[in-house]
C-alpha cells in the first residue's frame, strides 16, 4: 500500500469516528435537557370578543356594559356606543 492510501484510510476512519461520537453526544444531551412537566399557572385573565369589531380583549382592560343580565366586553368606548345605538334601534 502506498503512503497516500494509508493517509486517506486514516482520514476516513477519523471522519467515521467523529460522526459516530457526535450522534451519541446529541442523544446524551437530549436526554439531559428534558425538563420535567411543569404545573400550569392559573389563568388570571380571559379574552373576550368584542361584539362589534370582533377583536379579542382582555376582560380586565375591556369597557364593559351589562344589558338584560349579560355582560358585554368592548375594546373601546366607540364600540360600546355603537352597540348601544344598535340595541336602541332594535327595540
Amino acid at each position: 500500500m502506498s503512503p497516500l492510501r494509508i493517509i486517506i484510510i486514516i482520514i476516513l476512519i477519523y471522519i467515521a469516528y467523529r460522526l459516530i461520537t457526535a450522534g451519541r453526544r446529541k442523544v446524551r444531551s437530549a436526554r439531559g435537557t428534558q425538563k420535567p412537566p411543569q404545573h400550569e399557572m392559573p389563568v388570571s385573565d380571559t379574552l373576550e370578543e368584542d361584539p362589534i369589531c370582533k377583536k379579542l380583549v382582555p376582560s380586565r382592560q375591556a369597557v364593559t356594559m351589562r344589558l338584560h343580565g349579560t355582560t358585554y366586553y368592548f375594546c373601546s368606548e366607540e364600540c360600546c356606543n355603537t352597540f348601544r345605538t344598535r340595541q336602541g334601534e332594535q327595540q
